[in-house]
């Protein structure tokens, strides 16, 4: 009897001991558990926060101010959504699923640059916010050497003489050698991803070769939509804008120079039989066909067919935005190139400032406390 008691007190003892380190172990991994779920939370809401961040950068059209983003959805200024980042879809919806979301604000630093503060709301209340800085590029943006749309599948290189790049040149630098610094664009753009397919399969490999640019061999893209047809307008609209109707170019034509561009639309058709050399902007709003000689620095925008004859030959250094419709030629049988050209832009630019699109690029991000 002794010795039970003995053993008795001995287990009583040790259970005494026990239970308070069992109950401290348990203690703490209940802790870590809700240490581990919290830290999860805030995880998840941070990449929210990021994503409505990366959602909302990628969604900024190029421009030439960030004023349409500070009017909200509705476009319209002083409402209530004023400050709410326009989503060209609408506002995001829950994702994956409830209670999954972001929201973004923006609010004006200046003329050319906003603050996009981006708050993600994940599990059981938890919040994190990312905001950044994003203004508009210096470098004037250009969707590819030659923008096209749906016409672009029907492109017509002839045997392979003409040339499109979009790696960056001076202007005075031979197509083939680029010596600019900027990042190379597509060496041929188009908004509708059909065309792109299109020219994929269909192009012979001796042409895709003379078709460079950012991606490879042939460089070819879907690039994004932007209101061609609205900046027409506004370059016709512009009292510095030198019109001409129905220009058929028998004698040479000088349209700008490198120290004085000049904006020049083609109301109607352009055909050049003799030689056209330009800085600048020309714009044709109908046909444009090349029998002889086009040398142009700068930006070329034709609305019609564009027809470069056998005998042609053409240099456009720059970029070339050919706002057709579906169907209209697109023959680039001449010798010759079109190739991008930071420096034939900034020129533009620096002659007719507010004109040409920039891209929106983010100077820096941070974590707010």
């Amino acid at each position: 009897m002794g010795e039970r008691g003995t053993a008795l007190l001995t287990t009583l003892g040790l259970m005494m001991l026990l239970l308070p380190l069992g109950a401290y172990v348990l203690m703490q991994c209940r802790s870590d558990l809700l240490i581990q779920r919290n830290f999860r939370d805030e995880i998840e809401a941070f990449y929210i926060a990021e994503a409505g961040l990366e959602h909302a950068v990628a969604d900024i059209k190029p421009g030439r101010s960030m004023n349409r983003l500070l009017v909200g959805p509705d476009g319209s200024a002083g409402t209530d959504d004023d400050g709410f980042f326009p989503f060209g879809e609408g506002m995001p919806q829950d994702f994956p699923l409830s209670p999954f979301h972001y929201e973004v604000r923006v609010t004006p630093l200046s003329a050319e640059a906003v603050s996009l503060v981006s708050r993600g709301i994940g599990r059981n209340g938890t919040t994190k916010v990312i905001a950044a800085t994003v203004a508009r590029s210096p470098l004037v943006w250009t969707p590819a050497a030659l923008y096209g749309r749906s016409d672009v599948g029907q492109l017509d290189l002839g045997d392979g003489r003409f040339l499109l790049s979009g790696f960056d040149h001076r202007i005075d630098d031979a197509p083939a050698s680029p010596t600019g610094s900027a990042e190379p664009v597509p060496g041929l753009g188009s908004s509708e991803p059909d065309a792109e397919a299109t020219l994929r399969r269909t192009l012979a490999s001796e042409l895709a070769a003379r078709v460079v640019g950012r991606g490879g061999t042939p460089s070819i893209a879907t690039t994004a939509t932007f209101d061609l047809r609205g900046l027409v307008t506004e370059i016709s609209d512009r009292p510095d804008c030198l019109h001409l109707t129905e220009l058929v170019a028998m004698e040479p034509v000088q349209l700008g120079t490198v120290d004085s561009p000049r904006l020049a639309v083609v109301s109607g058709d352009l055909s050049v039989a003799g030689r056209v050399n330009g800085n600048g902007v020309l714009v044709v709003t109908g046909r444009l066909q090349v029998t002889g000689q086009l040398e142009f620095a700068g930006l070329v925008v034709a609305l019609g067919g564009v027809v470069f004859d056998p005998a042609s030959d053409v240099s456009i250094a720059g970029a070339f935005w050919h706002g057709a419709s579906s169907g209209d030629a697109l023959q680039l049988r001449g010798a010759g190139a079109i190739v991008y050209s930071s420096e034939a832009l900034a020129q533009v630019d620096a002659a007719f400032p507010d004109l040409l699109p920039h891209p929106a690029v983010v100077r820096g991000w941070y974590e707010p406390l």
